[in-house]
């Protein structure tokens, strides 16, 4: 005799269909690395980052530090294009006219915000051709001078460059530049004047100095130690509205009786405007992933740059914010690149 087993009615059917069908299809989709839990923003090619810069410079090695992993984040090859020259303008209008789907970014620097308030035609507009995705690290500088020089801090040197018949000089890596802007700023607070000797690139800038040729130089903690380290070079302050967690023992521009530099340098990715706002949001997660890496911040200290932990809307004030003041910078100071 056989046992008197209900059978399934049809409501019983549904109710399966309705609650167990879709979970059972969602696991499926999870498994087979299609499903939500797998969303990834690029489907194949790749995705670029412009760098205005030479290979090997210290903004070209942050962008290959965030290249790798954002490639295993992103499941497409990453890769970085150097496109040096013209204050930056070269990479930043080739991103600008870029397609807007997320696969061509640019590493925005401070020349990025600076460059089309110094030559007559830059091909894009800091603010209005970009969308904002992330900022990577803040990039303070830090005033060098040859270890020759009697003065110990900021106050000493302005105090020795104002003397009469002062030959004192800066280098910088070329007129419109960030270093010589800084310098400006000095100049301008100190009341004093000192010849420009422009390079084309930071090395042989901060070279000079170290040689006693120079005076002194703007550069990146970085560039200057190892000449601190030899000691043929002084650092004596650094930019930024605190101390560098870098050289805690360096105090800023401000603390030696400077204002005006509390804007530091910054770097940061963006891609065109009008890229849909949804794909810049997961890009901007997916870079934030990555900064979390203890092993990510501690190489950007290495390369002389301050990791942040930032997000679109603030990487898009502070674009705003750094374009308006070096505007004025440059206005009042009326710096031109032919």
């Amino acid at each position: 005799m056989k046992p008197n087993i209900p059978s399934a009615g049809p409501r019983r059917r549904a109710s399966f269909a309705r609650t167990c069908l879709p979970a059972l299809a969602c696991v499926a989709s999870i498994l087979a690395g299609t499903g939500p839990a797998a969303a990834e923003p690029f489907d194949g090619g790749r995705v670029t980052i412009v760098v205005s810069g030479r290979a090997g410079s210290s903004f070209d090695n942050a962008a290959r530090l965030v290249a790798e992993p954002l490639s295993k984040e992103w499941g497409v090859p990453v890769v970085v294009d150097n496109r040096a020259g013209a204050s930056g303008v070269i990479g930043a209008a080739h991103v600008a006219k870029a397609p807007p789907d997320g696969r061509t970014m640019l590493l925005g620097t401070t020349p990025f915000v600076q460059a089309p308030h110094l030559l007559r035609s830059a091909g894009y507009d800091p603010v209005s051709s970009f969308a904002p995705v992330a900022q990577l690290f803040n990039a303070q500088l830090w005033l060098g001078v040859n270890a020759g020089l009697p003065a110990k801090t900021v106050k000493e040197f302005a105090a020795y460059a104002a003397k009469p018949g002062s030959t004192l000089s800066f280098s910088s890596p070329g007129q419109g530049s960030t270093p010589h802007l800084n310098m400006v700023i000095l100049m301008k607070q100190a009341g004093i004047d000192m010849l420009h000797v422009p390079y084309t690139g930071i090395p042989p800038a901060v070279m000079d100095v170290a040689a006693g040729r120079i005076s002194s130089v703007f550069a990146s903690y970085s560039d200057l130690l190892p000449h601190v380290q030899a000691g043929t070079m002084r650092i004596l302050a650094s930019t930024g509205s605190a101390r560098s967690p870098i050289s805690p023992d360096i105090p800023t521009m401000k603390e030696s009786g400077y204002g005006g530099f509390e804007v530091v340098g910054f770097g940061g990715l963006l891609v065109p405007a009008g890229t849909p706002p949804a794909l810049t949001a997961k890009m901007a997660a997916s870079v934030q992933k990555v900064l979390a890496r203890p092993e990510i911040r501690t190489r950007l200290l290495e390369l002389g740059f301050e990791p942040v932990d930032s997000n679109q809307q603030a990487f898009a004030a502070l674009v705003r914010e750094q374009n308006a003041f070096w505007a004025k910078v440059i206005q009042d100071a009326n710096v031109k690149v032919e």
